[in-house]
């Protein structure tokens, strides 16, 4: 994964907020910015005596809940946020504690922790954020009169990822390629194989990451059962038996082998690739890191989504664009879905998405077949950088049509992979400006990325401690 030069850290944080939206619009966030020093870490909030967030250190951003700017109707009467919030730290056996008073969206005089003040959203070419920050002065606070009502640190040990068949098959297989470089990088939650694992419906399978953390894995469907019964699955396929040659591959009857992961085979599988990093003496290293990539290609619906709803934050592109916005995620607005419709509808997106190899081929009209069939089954898609890998030397594809269609450089940066609208390039072919404006296919893809640095626009930090949900919803016939 091409993951961002910096990283945002995050906690949710599930807040007594009494707020008035002022419009409809684009909704704001307000985040926590502590000092660096004066104080001491961790940090306990409370709000009406209970607690309602943990904050491990000040590199970890930590969102206090939606804001609506200061405001007033017509009739005079506040629309901006409200709320009132006590911090906690232990320095010792002493406690110290401030507190933070909002009224109509700015700080009241009631607060007590110095240099409380609201900053407004950052901006960047042209790019607006959606996050104010309450940043204060790095002033130790006053002494406490009495300490928090059984302050709780968050627990970093019981972080998981949860895999669920929401298909029409019965049974379905995963892979998982691990980067096993990663010093962090060990079993089981690393495993660098096609078949890590096998799916019913109704029955999870769930990978354990604790505090240990899994730093640039990709997961994906590598095969799927068409019966109508587990029963009726028998003995699922084998790494070897999935990586036999020739394309396709010939898995046991009524299983198709996809993902294109296994030995022989081209990669063009849907990836979800989670950066769940490490946790030292208690403090998460940074925020948990997700996206789900289609630069090799496409192959399955998929629905990426926070176990419990988070505040995520994302940044705009280009790569290196430090400009902060956030959402606010769950099941029903998931992180990141390719969404198959009809049973159809991914194989015709993959077969509007052929490219011709410029400029003398779009004479003869010979069109590059990126969808990739086993029997009657749509096993998935090829983007033109995996197809004109693959085939190179065959069929008229050369050198000049992989590096068209693959980014260059070690960094794929724009500036090595982007090409004008009216040459043809690795961001302008069909294949990703059909997954970037989807709405013709019905909608299938929402924050997907299709080419080396475009996981700018894909690429969520969410709270450290945020369990994952990766619903594989259909495959196509």
């Amino acid at each position: 994964m091409n993951k961002k030069m910096w990283r945002l850290s995050l906690g949710l944080l599930f807040t007594l907020f009494t707020s008035l939206y002022a419009n409809a619009g684009v909704q704001n966030y307000l985040m926590w910015q502590l000092p660096s020093t004066g104080i001491s870490f961790p940090v306990y909030v409370y709000s009406a005596g209970t607690q309602v967030g943990f904050i491990p250190s000040n590199t970890l951003q930590v969102f206090i809940g939606p804001y609506v700017p200061p405001a007033t109707s017509k009739s005079g009467k506040s629309l901006g946020t409200s709320g009132n919030y006590t911090l906690y730290y232990q320095n010792g056996s002493t406690w110290y504690s401030c507190s933070l008073v909002l009224q109509n969206g700015g700080v009241a005089t009631s607060t007590t922790c110095t240099g409380a003040v609201i900053n407004s959203p950052a901006s960047q070419n042209g790019a607006q954020s959606n996050v104010y920050t309450t940043a204060m002065a790095a002033i130790a606070w006053p002494t406490a009169a009495s300490a928090p009502s059984n302050p709780v640190q968050t627990s970093y040990s019981n972080r998981t990822i949860s895999f669920q068949n929401n298909t029409q098959y019965p049974m379905i297989q995963i892979g998982e390629s691990c980067n096993v470089a990663n010093a962090t990088n060990s079993a089981p939650s690393c495993q660098n194989t096609a078949i890590v694992a096998t799916i019913t419906r109704g029955t999870p399978y769930v990978v354990s990451v604790g505090v240990q953390g899994l730093n640039s894995s990709a997961f994906y469907m590598s095969s799927f059962c068409t019966a109508k019964t587990v029963a009726a699955c028998g003995t699922p396929p084998t790494v070897t038996q999935c990586s036999s040659a020739p394309n396709p591959p010939s898995p046991p009857t009524g299983w198709v082998c996809t993902g294109g992961y296994f030995a022989g085979q081209n990669a063009y599988a849907t990836k979800i690739e989670p950066t769940i990093l490490a946790v030292n003496g208690g403090v998460p290293v940074g925020a948990s890191n997700v996206d789900v990539s289609a630069v090799d290609g496409y192959s399955v619906g998929v629905k990426f989504y926070p176990a419990s709803p988070a505040y995520c934050t994302f940044t705009v592109p280009p790569e290196n664009s430090n400009v902060l916005g956030a959402g606010f995620y769950s099941k029903a607005t998931p992180l990141a879905q390719i969404t198959a419709g009809s049973t159809s509808s991914l194989q015709n997106m993959c077969l509007a998405s052929s490219q011709l190899p410029i400029p003398v081929s779009r004479k003869s009209g010979r069109a590059w077949k990126l969808s990739i069939m086993a029997g009657n089954y749509f096993a998935g898609c090829m983007s033109p950088c995996t197809y004109a890998t693959s085939n190179l030397g065959k069929n008229g594809i050369t050198q000049d049509d992989v590096n068209t269609f693959c980014c260059q450089g070690n960094k794929n940066t724009p500036a090595t992979c982007d090409v004008g609208p009216t040459k043809m390039g690795a961001n302008t072919s069909t294949y990703n400006t059909n997954i970037q404006n989807s709405s013709r296919f019905q909608n299938n893809f929402q924050n997907v990325y299709g080419f080396a640095y475009g996981d700018a626009g894909s690429d969520y930090a969410c709270p450290p401690e945020t369990n994952f949900v990766v619903e594989f919803t259909s495959v196509n016939k």
